[in-house]
């Protein structure tokens, strides 16, 4: 019993089994830093309704005014906001967009290194594990299974938190990359859908004067 409980304890405070835990909480907690990001985008997300896209200096001052006075504004709001505030002007606008992918891709790149770094580790612990079991094998004439079990117990260990976190990692940085390129699509018509209006007023404004 008092030998289990030694061997238990050695096993969960080995210094790569706890450089593991401090990885899979970091991991977790940007994985859920993200997960609610993304679920409170989806709740504010309000369908913009095709009359919003009229240009008319009534109706554009109107929305404007909306716009700059909401607190928390939408992602899709933001960009509507910079295309009706700069029309045709394309560094004001990619600005806009760049500062909503920037927010967006928020804790992603270290979300990437940990699921680099993790199975590396777990690959470490293998090996430092199996070496601590083939040195009590040389240091004893009769090796015991406990005297062995200890190191391969963190070879194993190591090996499956590595896995573990790189997985879940691997997978939460495709789904968030996914919802960046939806919202990249919906910012995309947002801006289309603007300039192609704007290009139809300055149309209409153009060719009234020849009518009359």
């Amino acid at each position: 019993m008092i030998r289990e409980t030694i061997a238990n304890l050695v096993l969960h405070t080995h210094p790569l089994v706890s450089l593991l835990r401090l990885l899979s909480v970091l991991c977790f907690a940007m994985i859920l830093d993200r997960a609610v990001f993304w679920c409170f985008s989806a709740l504010r997300y309000r369908p913009l309704p095709p009359d919003i896209y009229d240009c008319s200096e009534p109706r554009k001052g109107l929305l404007l005014a909306q716009l700059r006075a909401a607190k928390r504004r939408h992602y899709t709001r933001e960009v509507l906001l910079a295309c009706l505030e700069a029309p045709g002007c394309k560094d004001r606008i990619g600005q806009s967009v760049s500062e909503v992918v920037d927010r967006m891709s928020s804790k992603l790149n270290a979300l990437e290194l940990v699921a680099k770094i993790a199975p590396l580790v777990g690959i470490l612990g293998t090996v430092v594990g199996l070496i601590m079991s083939f040195c009590e094998v040389g240091a004893m004439a009769n090796a015991s299974p406990t005297a062995i079990s200890k190191g391969i117990g963190i070879a194993l260990k190591t090996t499956a938190d590595g896995l573990v976190i790189s997985i879940s990692a691997s997978v939460a940085c495709v789904g968030f990359k996914w919802c960046i390129h939806r919202a990249m699509l919906k910012m995309g018509r947002i801006v289309c859908a603007t300039q192609y209006a704007a290009n139809v007023s300055d149309l209409g404004h153009g060719s009234s004067p020849g009518k009359q």
